[in-house]
């Protein structure tokens, strides 16, 4: 039997297992006490963004909910899911797995630490990355998850509520609580491409109904939808399993939850390929279309399994509140988030497996003018451990909210980037190769505040203030050449900077009628600035502050019962001191090295720089139609004109060395301007018990630039999904397929420099996910 099948076995043995620590599990639950998703008297979904239950029509912001019921039946678990599901939110993966950049309403991350906060259970997990070669907002970001009850996506700056990352929104994922009636869950999926999947919890009173207590397990694995020809390793396969438990404590006034999860996850390479931009005149747009993309293309360098991201996470939350009497209570978050990863891939993304070059004496081989293998290696550490205190008051009125928060995150990468064959005791592994070290810590500390009050029976208006101060230090070695393995490996770079910040929040909500609400909003986000660590010019070192004032105008309700629920909005962002990447030649390529990066001993550099001013002009529409108790229609669009308005920065290809020109008037990059999702859902009893569905759903976009200078366009997409089952009171079975009409439209992009002389302006091609299918279960006990 092989290793994977053997992990499978003992993921689906550990959640059966489980049960025996409650042995009332043998008893099959009564479907009306099995845990279901919260729902307000009218059926909606309650959401709890504002810190407090509300239902998706009353809240006065603009928030996607995907209840537990869908979360099951689609087999979501990570966040790549989630934005499939929701227009206006994009999460590209690239060539590397910490190559991670998710973007919202038009506020798209370039580089740097993610401007949409990822929330697990009330804290902040959100990823960072250091190296701007890797790119994007680290693997943490992309952390597979368990056991979850609801997914809430709040768009537009919230700090008050999500703190110091919610720059343009927040992806907040809520697991299922233990409960004090025995019961448990099990669901799975098998599919092609090697897809299986195994996941369970069970839960139960410990004590009477005092203490009650949870244990989750879960093993996924998936075998990539390429193969590397070389050695036939699945590229963007993956293979998580995890455990976990949490207790709830329920006991006069006072309710605690405190759970303890780890996950471990290996992520291989991504697949895709580096290529020649097709037209490469000044002004020229090169198109990346279903007929440009090449699947035979598709490899890395075979010279060993690259790794990919294997990590480790544990996270550790205390969710405390105590109620004071009187409209008054004190809630307390603690969460702990610790990540040990390795990140290894092939850093030329070729498949030749043998370096060759020119031959420069005492065992040093320049490869560049040839053939390099390189392979680009981190050990990564991330701890993040945060604190929240909350004072709340709540009458029929008015509704008051003080705190603080602070946050202490310790990053560190260690580099083994390397190329193989330049020295003679270069391989590929790491063996006699010394590391140079990297770190970031950042230190916030913050207080916030709001005010809720019902002005009339019809108004209400709200006031929010968060005041943020971040400490941010970074070290680095600056003084390696990692293409002949020589120079120091000693810490020559230390930098400090703070960062303050003041982020109101005003908001009015009224309500027309019992069933409708018009709301409009004005609010603030800031995003702190930080270092580049690579070899750049001094001066260029340290990069600001980015901030965002959004103001918006939306309505929601329903209109005959629940035939028709519906949400609408239009907003404007002011964007200032935009975080963007750049790049400039080193001293290995023909056209450098450049003053921005004199010692640089790379071919070309990235690394960030401040655009002055964007803006993004948007809007989105909701609606859910339901003609019967077996028909429920469903159609969401979002539109974001997000472009540079003030940018002067240096333009590099396809010139032979930089020049400075103003990009105003190009669009953002990885922004679509038009997004939507739409569904036909179908169901009808077939016995007393069963029911059959077919659910079918379709997603688009237009196309996007894959860079700022606007110079390559990824082609509009359509993906559509459908899903056939039968379901009773407590168990459903699907068969589903995913991207039907099998669209090879690459969905990601990216500059790749003049890694070779003889290779110029590369342009790495991300592979697109091919259809798929499976059969996808799940049982309530």
């Amino acid at each position: 039997m092989g290793m994977l099948a053997k992990k499978y076995l003992y993921g689906a043995a550990a959640t059966v297992a489980l049960s025996g620590l409650f042995p009332a599990m043998a008893q099959a639950q009564d479907p009306d006490t099995t845990p279901q998703v919260e729902q307000g008297d009218d059926g909606d979904i309650v959401v709890t963004a504002r810190r407090r239950n509300e239902t998706l029509v009353d809240v006065p912001i603009a928030i996607s909910a995907i209840s537990s019921s869908a979360i099951q039946e689609r087999g979501i678990n990570d966040v790549t899911s989630v934005s499939q599901m929701t227009p206006g939110l994009q999460f590209d993966k690239g060539a590397s797995p910490a190559d991670v950049r998710p973007s919202l309403r038009g506020i798209a991350l370039i580089e740097g630490r993610s401007n949409v906060a990822i929330i697990v259970d009330g804290i902040d997990v959100t990823g960072v990355s250091l190296n701007t070669l890797v790119g994007g907002s680290g693997s943490q970001t992309a952390a597979a998850l368990m056991d979850l009850e609801r997914i809430e996506v709040v768009k537009g700056p919230q700090t008050v509520y999500f703190g110091r990352s919610a720059f343009a929104g927040a992806i907040q994922f809520i697991s299922k609580k233990p409960e004090f009636t025995t019961g448990g869950t099990v669901s799975g999926a098998i599919g092609d491409y090697g897809r299986r999947e195994i996941t369970g919890h069970i839960t139960g009173p410990v004590i009477g109904d005092t203490v009650a207590a949870k244990l989750s397990a879960t093993y996924r694995h998936f075998g990539g939808f390429y193969k590397n020809p070389g050695n036939q390793q699945g590229l963007g396969a993956s293979e998580v399993w995890g455990i976990g438990g949490s207790v709830l404590v329920e006991k006069g006034g006072f309710e605690g939850r405190f759970s303890l999860n780890y996950l471990d996850e290996h992520n291989t390479p991504g697949a895709g390929y580096v290529t020649n931009r097709p037209t490469t005149s000044l002004y020229g747009i090169s198109l990346i279309d279903e007929d440009f993309f090449d699947p035979s293309q598709v490899a890395i360098s075979s010279n060993i399994k690259y790794k990919g991201n294997v990590s480790q996470t544990w996270r550790g939350v205390a969710n405390m509140t105590l109620d004071l009497g009187d409209g008054f209570s004190l809630a307390s978050v603690t969460g702990l988030n610790k990540t040990q990863s390795t990140l290894q891939f092939d850093f030329d993304t070729k498949r030749d497996d043998v370096p060759a070059g020119v031959d420069l004496g005492g065992g040093i081989s320049n490869c560049l003018p040839i053939t390099c293998v390189g392979i680009f290696e981190f050990d990564n550490d991330l701890q993040q451990l945060s604190q929240e205190l909350r004072l709340s008051y709540d009458s029929d009125n008015l509704r008051l909210l003080g705190g603080v928060y602070v946050f202490d995150e310790n990053y560190s990468e260690l580099d083994y980037t390397r190329f193989v064959g330049s020295q003679s005791f270069v391989t590929g592994n790491r063996t006699g190769i010394t590391p140079r070290l990297s770190t970031l810590n950042t230190n916030t500390y913050s207080a916030f505040g709001s005010i809720d009050a019902d002005v009339t029976d019809r108004l209400t208006l709200t006031g929010e203030l968060r005041y943020n101060h971040e400490i941010i230090r970074a070290t680095a070695a600056t003084g390696f050449n990692i293409l002949f393995q020589t120079g120091s490996t000693a810490t020559t770079f230390r930098g400090k900077e703070k960062f303050d910040s003041w982020l109101p929040r005003v908001n009015a909500k009224f309500e027309v009628s019992d069933d409708v609400n018009i709301y409009g909003s004005i609010a603030k986000g800031a995003k702190p600035g930080g270092f580049n660590v690579g070899q750049v010019r001094e001066n260029l070192r340290p990069f600001g502050q980015e901030t965002v004032w959004t103001y918006e105008l939306g309505t929601k309700g329903r209109i005959g019962g629940r035939l028709i629920s519906f949400d609408a909005s239009i907003y404007y962002s002011d964007w200032r001191d935009v975080q963007v990447t750049t790049v400039c030649y080193g001293t290995a390529s023909p056209f450098g090295p450049e003053p921005e990066c004199p010692n640089a001993t790379a071919v070309t550099l990235n690394y960030i720089i401040n655009a002055k001013k964007a803006e993004v002009k948007g809007a989105e529409l909701g609606i859910t139609i339901r003609p019967s108790d077996a028909l429920t229609l469903t159609a969401n669009y979002a539109y974001a004109d997000s472009t540079f308005v003030n940018f002067e920065a240096r333009d590099v290809y396809p010139a032979p060395a930089g020049t400075d020109r103003q990009f105003a008037g190009n669009r953002m990059p990885l922004v679509p301007k038009h997004s939507a999702s739409a569904s036909i859902r179908f169901e009808q009893p077939v016995a007393a018990s069963a029911s059959a569905f077919v659910d079918l759903s379709g997603r688009y976009r237009s196309s996007r630039y894959a860079r700022f200078d606007n110079r390559v366009l990824l082609d509009n997409k359509f993906v559509a999904d459908a899903q056939v089952g039968l379901k009773g009171d407590d168990w459903t079975a699907l068969i589903f397929v995913d991207n039907i009409f099998n669209d090879l439209t690459p969905d990601f992009a990216r500059y790749w420099g003049n890694f070779n002389p003889s290779q110029p302006n590369g342009e790495f091609i991300a592979a697109p996910a091919k259809r798929s299918f499976g059969l996808r279960f799940s049982k309530d006990f």
